[in-house]
């Protein structure tokens, strides 16, 4: 009995220190750093919970793939950090307090966000720490990169005049509207003759009311079967060329605040236009920061992975994952 319990013993503190030592495996090592499994595990545990929080499963069949991945975006983390200024720390420290703020304003309490975080394996504290890290990993490639990815002002210039469909903008409209369909919007049937005669009646008399002066809001929420719009007192925006043509014309053909009754192959409607936004072709000064923001984007993602493999090569990195 004694030997028996001697050798269950034995096989504990063997397995114990097995994983212990496995735990301490240096899986990739360069200049001033180490990344080992412990890290690795966890940095995995946090990725796969956070895909799970998001709706999406990690396959088992890719799982060599991602760890690959998760210990190639820690390598870079610790190869920025070393060579990060305080001002990179700084900024960092900001980006990730932003972050971490604005995901906590969507939720309603403290617990509901503090499940939300932990549901990805780490604490609030964690969770703060891991924004920060990413957040100076960017903020260094960000100031290095600088001389790869500047956008002049004349790359500016030649990337809105080589796109000039993309800022012309057509003719919209602001509506109030009720819709009374021509079919049972619950099951989609085709409404019978009586149903029809109803209908027809309904619409006299809430176009009566809208015309009369009754709060067309009320009258959309009370009467409207447009489930979209309803809650909102029918409220919406008409763009030409995505609106069915034939309303369209009819639509943007009505005098400002006038109550009009118009019929489309929906059923019939009760609009009152509020504004109108004519075609227009956007300026360069409108369009020249979203045009700076996608060619920086751009030449960042262009210039990222020759600076990476640069980084890697001046940190001497060398990687062991099986």
């Amino acid at each position: 009995m004694r030997e028996w319990y001697l050798c269950l013993l034995f096989s504990f503190l063997y397995t114990a220190d097995s994983f212990a030592a496995n735990q301490e495996k240096v899986l990739a090592r360069g200049l001033g750093f180490t990344v080992k499994q412990a890290e690795l595990d966890s940095a995995y545990r946090q990725f796969v919970l956070s895909q799970a929080v998001s709706g999406s499963d990690v396959p088992v069949a890719m799982e060599g793939f991602f760890r690959k991945q998760v210990l190639d975006e820690l390598v870079l983390d610790k190869i920025t950090s070393s060579r990060a200024t305080a001002g990179d720390r700084g900024q960092a420290y900001i980006h990730a307090m932003e972050g971490y703020s604005n995901l906590r304003q969507q939720y309603l309490s403290e617990s509901s966000f503090t499940l939300k975080i932990q549901s990805m394996g780490m604490s609030t504290n964690a969770y703060r720490l891991h924004l920060q890290n990413k957040a100076l990993t960017q903020q260094v490639l960000k100031r290095e990169m600088k001389s790869k990815t500047m956008v002049k002002e004349v790359h500016i210039q030649e990337f809105y005049n080589e796109n000039m469909e993309l800022w012309k903008v057509q003719e919209s409209a602001e509506l109030e509207h009720i819709l009374v369909s021509k079919i049972d919007v619950s099951t989609g049937r085709r409404l019978n003759p009586d149903e029809r005669a109803s209908k027809q009646a309904l619409v006299a008399k809430v176009f009566a009311k809208a015309r009369a002066g009754v709060d067309f809001g009320q009258l959309a929420k009370e009467y409207s079967e447009d489930l979209s719009t309803k809650n909102s007192g029918g409220k919406f925006q008409m763009i030409r060329g995505l609106a069915d043509p034939q309303l369209a014309s009819k639509i943007f053909a009505m005098r400002i605040n006038r109550v009009e009754m118009v019929g489309s192959e929906f059923g019939h409607h009760i609009v009152r236009v509020i504004k109108k936004t004519p075609a227009k072709t956007r300026k360069i000064t409108e369009v020249a920061k979203e045009i700076r923001e996608h060619l920086y984007g751009r030449n960042y993602m262009k210039a990222l992975p020759t600076y990476v493999t640069q980084l890697r090569k001046q940190a001497a990195v060398r990687m062991s994952l099986e």
